[in-house]
């Protein structure tokens, strides 16, 4: 058992240096690590995730850009139609391993998932925290951090991330 989780990041760590012309052959190594993936699907160069590939799942046509951190220490769904921006962090613990300091009381390690509905699109440097739901046609501005759950046709900004504006259904569907 233990050889093969090495073998998956082996293939892990090698997916990660293929590149940016050989996507494909990064897609297929990426699957063979054991990340879940549609068709449709690109994950750019410099791509970094921690934890069990096997949590997370890109659902078709899934855009996943440089430097983006997936920490996967529980389940990650990303929907269909979806953007990711660079250097995105999603978040699915807290862990503060803080065995000698007396925060350790007040900060107790947990894990929960990360759901992302279809035809989001998450902007630059935003911070998805664990727990979070961003539910379908939502937009996460670039820097915002997310702890709470992100409703239906609205965009989030800020820190932590709040309701901005509200996209109305009429005219987003207006644009298919």
């Amino acid at each position: 058992m233990r050889i093969l989780r090495n073998i998956k990041k082996f293939l892990f760590y090698i997916s990660g240096c293929i590149p940016v012309p050989f996507g494909k052959i990064r897609l297929l190594f990426y699957k063979l690590a054991g990340l879940r993936i549609e068709k449709g699907v690109t994950i750019a160069y410099g791509v970094l995730i921690a934890g069990q590939f096997e949590n997370v799942y890109f659902k078709e046509n899934v855009e996943i850009a440089q430097g983006v951190y997936l920490n996967a220490s529980d389940k990650i769904v990303i929907g269909r139609n979806t953007a990711i921006a660079p250097f995105v962090k999603i978040i699915t613990n807290q862990n503060p391993r803080l065995e000698v300091n007396k925060l350790n009381r007040f900060y107790k390690p947990f894990t929960k998932p990360i759901i992302i509905e279809d035809n989001v699109y998450i902007g630059t440097g935003a911070i998805i925290l664990p727990g979070v739901i961003v539910h379908e046609m939502s937009v996460v501005a670039a820097g915002a951090v997310v702890t709470k759950d992100v409703p239906s046709f609205t965009v989030v900004a800020g820190v932590p991330a709040v309701v901005v504006k509200h996209l109305y259904e009429r005219e987003v569907l207006r644009f298919e």
